[in-house]
């Protein structure tokens, strides 16, 4: 979709030189209505004011807007802010200022509004002033008309005072007038290109940049390109040296920085909630794209790379900041909205991923990672997963290691996915980091759809009451304990931590914090510190300043003071609760890939690190779960893992579970040997006895397994049922 503002214009201009709303009945009585609801507000009669407010809702925003602006009341704004803090008035007024605000923005984008305004600048002082207001006002919108004025050789007279209204209208300009700098004509190219040195913004940069490098580009023109370049770049702190295509990834990584904190960019239109993808067309027009303002700044990012590849094929990093933003462009892109500025022939962003290969794939995961975008680093992890080797898994030029570094962040799906890839991996040697693989694996094996917070306060009344508040308001699994120690025995069995509050003084959550670091069970997890009073929460925010997962607070004792400090920490840093389903699906992966830990025994990854895991998941409700650790217990050399085995054959109630159960304790035996005591021997010996069918032959063989005496047999068989 592309929109066209600018049609016409030198004939519109003309004709629309007498451009004004007309009277009418229907606007007097409006007018009567605002002067009477402006005189209630301001003899305090709110009563009286609330009757006509109402009416003025109803009217037409254009007609209420002409009034306004005609009305003796000059200072509304004041009037409406003296009604919002009269209680009966406070969404009466809230209202009536976003009609006109909504009024005022549509119309100073209003195309025969821009024109007449642009004609206007011409006619005198006054009127110029008058008309650069409003084109101010339209800002970006303003921009095609403007252009369209300047390249039209019959308005010459008007082309200082459009080229002075584009300097005055400032940043909102910048954007579409670079766009079009390096497609224009050479008079207009230098003269846009001084518009955009006066204004100072170095977005330009990269746009003026393409001119000086473009070898077929008017000598004259380039000239004065050079020197507003050289201008804005001494202002910018820009070395002169710096190539287009340089800038143009600079510019593309503050772009995806921008969005990434969610900072607003020029060109967001907060109205509409698009933002504005400008081109400039073979016909000297200027046209926009609007896509939804959730992913603006991540296809301005895609936009300043692509051009930085086109201008440097060679230019890795560009591509590598082109495959992140295409990716979380896909990722945050409104189920309900489309993305009109995506070519119909490019593939969907996963394929450009993995054609990229691993070093670029780490470099994306590594941003994924510096921005806390879960989305963005499981997209990563899976195409390494898909196309990386072993040594391009955990070795990136000899830098850092993004994919290592993934088993200590909090969101556990990321956690997860990476041990699996590293564990899929089957590395030859060992590696720095390897020791953590099989524990996430075990944590996988424990995950279901609950999430796990720990409350940790001065006594325990306090942290039970905050568990509490975390158990029943937010549906937390959650313990109260008292201290550090306390919170790493209890977290025994439990698949990880996705939350912690601590109600401690300074000293002690500063001690606290700095035990958490050195433990990877629960550093990842995002911490809220509750400040008794205002000093101390100012020595959290000056202590925690650079870790962006510790959320200081002041202390609360309901919900409502904690509630949105949790959802922000457990959304920004934890990831969205994993489902039932999902669960199972992790825990089964996790398991088959110990299985093949277990067969393989390359001496790097070490199956009997997740017994205790192994052996908690035996008693699990999950049947097929407690089958598949049972395997993988029946492949240790343990005693113990024997022994748990066969505990949980008794206490199994189903006989296809018995039965399976019964299978991998044969096994067990078969690879280690007879472990058992003689009271699971006397359990196993009745059971054999008393069952029938598959159980009764299932029992058999663990029994001949286990090599127990032959005078069992005969015992049996000469001691008829009955």
């Amino acid at each position: 979709m592309r929109v066209r503002l600018g049609i016409g214009l030198t004939l519109a201009l003309f004709c629309l030189a007498s451009f004004q709303a007309p009277a009418s009945a229907q606007t007097d009585n409006t007018a009567s209505l605002w002067d009477d609801f402006n005189h209630y507000v301001l003899i305090a009669r709110p009563d009286l004011a609330l009757g006509i407010g109402q009416k003025l809702l109803q009217v037409d925003e254009g007609n209420l807007l002409d009034v306004v602006e005609a009305s003796s009341y000059i200072d509304y704004d004041r009037t409406l802010y003296r009604a919002s803090r009269v209680d009966t008035l406070t969404e009466l007024a809230t209202q009536l200022k976003q009609k006109i605000q909504k009024a005022r923005i549509a119309r100073s984008r209003d195309t025969a509004r821009i024109l007449a305004d642009i004609r206007s600048l011409a006619e005198g002082a006054r009127a110029n002033l008058n008309a650069t207001q409003r084109l101010r006002a339209a800002g970006e919108y303003a921009t095609p008309a403007l252009l369209d004025a300047l390249q039209d050789d019959s308005l010459k007279p008007l082309h200082p005072f459009v080229l002075a209204a584009m300097a005055a209208i400032g940043r909102p300009v910048v954007y579409p007038l670079s766009v079009a700098l390096p497609r224009l004509e050479p008079v207009q190219q230098g003269q846009v290109a001084q518009v955009l040195a006066e204004i100072g913004y170095p977005r330009a940069l990269p746009y003026m940049r393409e001119v000086l490098e473009n070898p077929t580009a008017d000598a004259t023109a380039k000239s004065i390109v050079e020197s507003a370049y050289l201008a804005l770049a001494r202002s910018a702190g820009v070395p002169g040296n710096v190539s287009a295509a340089e800038l143009y990834m600079t510019l593309g990584q503050n772009h995806y920085e921008s969005a990434a904190r969610g900072d607003a960019l020029p060109g967001y239109d907060p109205t509409d909630d698009i933002g504005l993808i400008w081109q400039f067309s073979r016909e000297r027009k200027l046209t926009y794209t609007p896509v939804p303002g959730a992913i603006f700044g991540y296809v301005l990012a895609m936009k300043s790379a692509h051009r930085a590849m086109e201008l440097n094929p060679h230019l890795a990093p560009a591509l590598s900041l082109w495959l992140a933003a295409n990716l979380t462009r896909e990722n945050r892109l409104p189920a309900d909205k489309k993305d009109l500025s995506y070519p119909k022939d490019w593939r969907p962003a996963a394929d450009y991923l993995q054609m990229a290969g691993p070093l670029r794939q780490h470099d994306v995961l590594h941003r994924a990672l510096s921005d806390h975008d879960s989305a963005l680093a499981l997209d990563a992890i899976a195409a390494l997963r898909q196309t990386a080797g072993t040594d391009a898994l955990i070795n990136r030029e000899g830098t850092i290691q993004p994919l290592l570094a993934c088993l200590n962040y909090p969101d556990r799906r990321v956690r997860y996915h990476a041990a699996f890839t590293m564990a899929n991996a089957r590395p030859r040697s060992d590696y720095p980091g390897s020791h953590r693989v099989v524990p996430v694996l075990s944590e996988a094996i424990r995950q279901s759809d609950r999430q796990y917070g720990f409350a940790i306060a001065r006594d325990i009344e306090t942290a039970k009451a905050l568990a509490g508040i975390l158990r029943e308001g937010l549906g937390m699994q959650a313990v109260g304990v008292t201290s550090y120690d306390q919170m790493i025995e209890a977290l025994r069995g439990k698949p990880g931590v996705d939350l912690i509050v601590c109600d401690l003084d300074v000293d002690a959550t500063s001690a606290m914090y700095k035990q958490r670091v050195d433990d990877y069970r629960v550093v990842a997890a995002p911490l809220i510190a509750m400040a008794a009073n205002s000093a101390d929460l100012a020595s959290f925010n000056a202590m925690f300043e650079s870790d962006p997962g510790v959320f200081p607070i002041t202390r609360a004792a309901n919900l409502d003071g904690i509630k949105p400090a949790v959802e922000l920490a457990t959304q920004r840093y934890a990831g969205s609760p994993i489902t039932e389903e999902e669960a199972n699906s992790l825990a089964m992966e996790a398991l088959g890939l110990l299985h093949d830990i277990a067969q393989i025994d390359s001496g790097i990854y070490h199956a009997a690190d997740a017994e205790p895991a192994l052996t908690e998941a035996l008693g699990d409700s999950r049947g097929d779960i407690a089958i598949a650790a049972s395997r993988i217990l029946a492949m240790l050399d343990s005693t113990e893992a024997q022994r748990h085995i066969a505990d949980a054959v008794m206490a199994a109630t189903e006989p296809e579970m018995r039965v399976a159960l019964l299978n991998s304790l044969a096994d067990s035996a078969t690879q280690i040997g007879n472990r058992l005591t003689e009271p699971q021997i006397d359990k196993l010996l009745d059971l054999v006895k008393t069952s029938t069918g598959d159980l009764a032959q299932a029992a058999a063989r663990a029994h001949g397994a286990l090599t127990l005496p032959a005078s069992d047999v005969v015992e049996l068989i000469a001691t008829p049922k009955k």
